[in-house]
């Protein structure tokens, strides 16, 4: 009898320390927590670094791209010339120092877009196309769409105004090529040459090619508008931008 109630209160003992949170086999302690919490950690610092790593590498071979694809010239013979708009009325606001001893508006003609419609002046007075289509939207300077202010300034550097179509409603490259398409197969023009600045031209192509034109590119060699920050900012994220938005 003794013996029955000494196996009890044994086995009574073992169930109450199973069920103690203090007991050694089950507890969890201050150090446990902190050593999991360094792992965690420590696996999202690695984890997070191999992302940032696998971005710049991305960035790079594109800011790389960007740089061996801005001076491409590709021309070919082809039935159109199509000039991507830019920024048409400058000098009708001012930012910075200078701005502090006053301002007086000079609205003139961008010399970024002057420079685009010579390239496509030169091209169309040496026979690569017979046609020349502008292509760009509302300018902020003033009420004429960039398109129209092109069309002027080649009209005055000789090119008839019969020879040139324009397009006036797109405010992007994706639109200005896309929308232009539009206008060059409504025409019967079924190839064309791509005029815009250096930074541009591997994006311009990009954009080409997912458009299915047939096509060649003419970089505006001679502008003086092209600044580092476009070849190593803008028109890498442009086209990242324009690649999760699935335009290229």
């Amino acid at each position: 009898m003794a013996s029955g109630q000494a196996v009890r209160r044994l086995t009574l003992d073992q169930e109450i320390e199973g069920s103690n949170p203090s007991s050694p086999a089950k507890m969890i302690t201050k150090g446990d927590r902190n050593a999991s919490s360094k792992r965690m950690k420590r696996r999202i610092l690695i984890t997070l670094s191999m992302v940032v790593a696998v971005f710049l590498a991305i960035y790079s071979s594109i800011v790389v791209y960007v740089f061996n694809v801005s001076k491409h010239d590709t021309k070919v013979k082809s039935d159109a010339i199509v000039v991507l708009g830019e920024k048409a009325i400058s000098g009708t606001s001012c930012f910075g120092p200078r701005c502090l001893n006053g301002f007086a508006p000079n609205a003139h003609y961008s010399s970024c877009l002057e420079s685009r419609v010579n390239q496509a002046v030169y091209l169309y007075k040496n026979h690569y196309a017979a046609k020349i289509l502008m292509s760009g939207g509302p300018d902020t300077g003033d009420s004429v769409s960039e398109a129209e202010t092109m069309k002027t300034i080649a009209i005055k550097d000789g090119i008839p105004a019969a020879d040139i179509l324009v397009e006036t409603k797109s405010k992007s490259t994706y639109q200005n090529l896309t929308f232009s398409q539009k206008i060059l197969n409504n025409s019967g023009l079924h190839s064309a040459i791509v005029v815009t600045d250096p930074p541009t031209n591997a994006r311009a192509g990009l954009v080409a090619s997912e458009l299915h034109y047939t096509y060649s590119l003419s970089p505006d060699t001679n502008t003086t508008c092209s600044h580092l920050s476009d070849y190593i900012a803008r028109e890498p994220l442009a086209i990242i931008y324009y690649f999760l938005t699935r335009k290229i």
